[in-house]
């Protein structure tokens, strides 16, 4: 008899060592960074683990929408891919939802907090939840991230757990996302340029596609007039496309562009597997935003880095730290003028990186040592790519960071 009774217990332990759902929280803040690195995530844990219910809750739908086909941003519930999708905004939906069906698991990307309708779920007397939390945190190189991953924090109730999970670039860390389209792109150079000709209008793809020098522009808005003109001297010594992203800075680079009278290529919002595809294909970019900044760390191909900016430019401890990771020091000088905002006030911290660089800090000498600087890397870019390729190669030996999550859910967190 007692065999019998404990059948429907161990039959429960079946289906949860076998099902697992997970719930997802976003909250957009950089427009498509914070969106699409979740969306990366998502994709990379589904592929990774066929049993898996993924419940989908983002602040901003259309910014979503803009990156995958297939989400509708007036609709507040949504299936799509085989997951959930939830507005955050409508807590009545969710709250319905999420009271029927409890979360076991919960991401909650890059300190986003969590809806009121969850916190008041979390901690009802009434459910009396065991819920674990992961915070799935920005991407840094600073060294603090190696002592922060898988460190414990505290919530209101010793049954609702949260531990911290690092993206990085050390195998302290969690790593950086793999997911099967990007490493596809990333080995298969003919797989990525059928997808971006699939996909992307003729005119946007010139005939000299292949053969020309691309860049590609998405950063924050700023006067390029410096890279406006240093592409163009560069225009004479090899046959060139430059492709500006939409986005926020995208109006600003045109200007300048227009300016010095460089052609180039708007580029439509893309679906992200095409985005992959076609950040795969440039010669050299300057990219901003978590999720394009990891790919082009791990694509190997020259590129700089366009930090989100800081109050009293703390960004430049970041991007130090960063750089000091990477080791290209023809890239350093450029990084740091690209990136200065010269705010009112610096940080005691940036003030003594900026000081020991020894960089100007007149605009005009500035904006002529940015040129110097970047015609220089343009021009060496055959000898810049073997370091690049060489940091991507290091990162891709700590393996995948939705891997090492799954793990973490699976084998060292109690069920």
């Amino acid at each position: 008899m007692e065999k019998i009774k404990k059948m429907p217990q161990i039959k429960k332990n079946l289906i949860k060592c076998f099902f697992m759902e997970i719930t997802v929280l976003c909250k957009v803040v950089d427009n498509f960074g914070d969106i699409g690195v979740v969306f990366r995530l998502c994709r990379a844990l589904s592929e990774l683990k066929k049993n898996l219910e993924i419940r989908l809750v983002v602040s901003n739908l259309d910014s979503f929408a803009k990156i995958s086909k297939g989400i509708d941003s007036t609709k507040t519930f949504q299936e799509f891919r085989g997951w959930k999708v939830f507005d955050w905004n409508d807590s009545a939906l969710c709250k319905k939802e999420f009271s029927k069906n409890p979360p076991e698991f919960i991401l909650e990307c890059f300190q986003c907090g969590r809806p009121e309708w969850l916190e008041e779920l979390l901690f009802s007397q009434q459910f009396n939840l065991n819920v674990q939390i992961v915070n799935v945190e920005y991407l840094t190189a600073e060294s603090w991230a190696d002592d922060f991953h898988l460190l414990k924090s505290g919530t209101r109730s010793a049954k609702i757990k949260k531990i911290n999970f690092m993206p990085g670039f050390t195998k302290k860390t969690g790593g950086l996302i793999l997911d099967k389209n990007f490493m596809r792109c990333l080995s298969e150079k003919k797989f990525a340029l059928n997808l971006v000709k699939q996909n992307l209008d003729k005119k946007i793809l010139s005939e000299d596609f292949s053969d020309s020098f691309k860049i590609l522009i998405f950063s924050y808005p700023k006067n390029f007039d410096f890279l406006a003109s240093a592409i163009k001297e560069f225009s004479f010594l090899k046959k060139i496309i430059v492709f500006v992203a939409s986005g926020a800075g995208a109006d600003s680079a045109k200007i300048s562009l227009k300016k010095f009278k460089v052609d180039f290529v708007c580029l439509p919002f893309m679906q992200q597997e095409v985005w992959d595809a076609f950040l795969s294909l440039m010669d050299f970019s300057f990219v901003r935003g978590e999720d394009s900044f990891s790919r082009c760390c791990l694509f190997g191909n020259p590129f700089i880095w366009n930090i989100y900016s800081q109050e009293e430019e703390f960004h430049i401890v970041k991007l130090n730290a960063f750089l000091q990771k990477i080791k290209i020091p023809q890239i350093e000088k450029f990084s740091f003028l690209y990136n200065r905002s010269f705010k009112a006030s610096c940080c005691p911290e940036s003030l003594e990186i900026l000081e020991e660089k020894k960089l100007p800090s007149e605009l005009e000498k500035i904006n002529s040592e940015m040129k110097t600087e970047i015609l220089s890397l343009l021009k060496n870019y055959e000898s810049l790519k073997p370091e690049f390729k060489k940091f991507s190669n290091e990162i891709l030996k700590n393996g995948n960071l939705a891997e090492n999550l799954l793990n973490l859910l699976e084998t060292k967190i109690p069920r």
